[in-house]
């Protein structure tokens, strides 16, 4: 039903935006530099130790680390039978013919964090889990005919009559 086309590879493998990786990379080298200048000064005695100046390049340095591993290990793969979210909590997985349709919401950031958006694949069994991937990876022509192929769950529930229990009791 919603198997592609034409596939001419056993598994599509879809990384992470370069983007991703860079700015962890560049994370990593801000607290270690920082770490590197703080543990230095108090090691050689030009600067007075501070327990809360001493954790944090350490902290820092590991959340940035966490931060650039997560970047190149998380990936999606798109098989010839099933889409498969891989990722540092787990992975998930879905048959092509357990997929009901999908979904696309816009998770609005803080003033710390951006905006990003989420493909949603939701499954027709209950058995299945549904699969959530952020927009951060680099998607190819392929996987967007795919992925268009598949019935629009949003455009489907504008459609639909809305049930209203307003004033029931």
């Amino acid at each position: 039903m919603n198997e592609p086309k034409e596939f001419n590879q056993r598994v599509r493998v879809y990384r992470m935006k370069s983007g991703q990786r860079f700015v962890g990379f560049v994370l990593l080298t801000f607290g270690l530099f920082f770490g590197v200048a703080v543990w230095g000064g108090a090691i050689t005695g030009a600067k007075e130790a501070n327990f809360l100046e001493m954790m944090f390049p350490i902290a820092f340095s590991l959340f940035a680390g966490v931060f650039t591993y997560r970047g190149f290990r998380n990936s999606v793969h798109l098989s010839e039978t099933s889409i498969e979210l891989r990722c540092t909590s787990g992975h998930k997985e879905l048959p092509f013919d357990k997929i009901k349709g999908r979904r696309r919401y816009l998770d609005h950031g803080d003033e710390n964090s951006p905006s990003v958006w989420h493909l949603v694949f939701e499954p027709n069994d209950d058995r299945f889990v549904k699969i959530d991937i952020e927009e951060l990876y680099r998607f190819d022509d392929f996987f967007c005919n795919w992925l268009n192929e598949l019935p629009d769950l949003d455009a489907l529930d504008k459609t639909r009559p809305k049930t209203s229990n307003f004033g029931l009791v």
